[in-house]
């Protein structure tokens, strides 16, 4: 029986549960929804937020805990949890992107989206049910309002943003300086995944089909903020990773 993944489409942690899962080549089929109806779904799975993965011995509410669960199965030089000083490195980093550049990217994402009506419900409805698609169109406005409320969006949200996510941008590049292909060295661990997936959303990443946010889907301020970003060490590490690390999905259809 196939694992169950309830997600937001677009949502950048979704993306680091779904990368890790695939890259295990574990069997489930995606739940796919849009901000705020995914709690629904997420109930029924005895949580609140996504990612949320459904195993036959109860469900994982956290994009680290379906990392590290995805991570068990596979030998040793393929995981992203290495043993000794190298995997607590791994670890340390994932937890600074999990708190520091996720909620900035998704901040300053949506701080452009939201004001464009076309380009918020491109971005929020990709791959969900059409039923569902129409709802958001629809209630756009009230969504709106609540996602606002709900991730304590101010007049200087934007500007906070950008400011932590080109620190963030600045400081990996820093750290790819000195020529390694990797954050902890020359291994492939779940600080890379992480800050991959992360920095999705601010990333121009078109020329990959498998793109989930497109930089022709946003507000033309935002996509050249993307294209910016991609040229930067950082951005082209984004970029690499995708390339060379994300492989296919191992989803099976509904």
């Amino acid at each position: 029986m196939p694992l169950r993944l309830v997600t937001i489409t677009v949502s950048h942690y979704c993306e680091k549960a779904r990368w890790a899962l695939d890259r295990a080549g574990m069997r489930y089929t995606e739940d796919g929804h849009a901000p705020l109806v995914h709690r629904a779904f997420t109930a029924m799975g005895g949580g609140t937020s996504t990612p949320l993965l459904v195993t036959p011995h109860g469900s994982l509410t956290d994009s680290t805990d379906i990392l590290r669960f995805a991570d068990r199965g596979l030998e040793e030089a393929r995981r992203l949890y290495p043993e000794g000083a190298l995997g607590a490195e791994a670890a340390e980093l994932e937890d600074h992107f999990d708190r520091k550049l996720g909620p900035a990217t998704r901040a300053l994402a949506y701080s452009y989206l939201m004001p464009d009506a076309e380009a918020f419900l491109r971005v929020v409805s990709r791959d969900v049910p059409r039923l569902e698609a129409a709802a958001v169109r629809a209630l756009r406005r009230p969504m709106i309002a609540l996602m606002k409320k709900g991730l304590g969006f101010t007049d200087g949200t934007r500007a906070w943003a950008d400011e932590r996510v080109r620190a963030l941008f600045a400081e990996v590049g820093a750290r790819l300086a000195d020529g390694r292909r990797y954050l902890t060295g020359e291994r492939f661990t779940a600080a890379d995944l992480t800050f991959a997936s992360l920095a999705d959303p601010v990333v121009d990443r078109d020329d990959d089909p498998r793109a989930r946010f497109r930089t022709e889907d946003a507000p033309s301020a935002l996509a050249a903020e993307r294209r910016e970003l991609r040229k930067t060490p950082a951005g082209e590490y984004v970029a690499r990773l995708y390339r060379d690390e994300r492989g296919l999905s191992s989803a099976v259809a509904r």
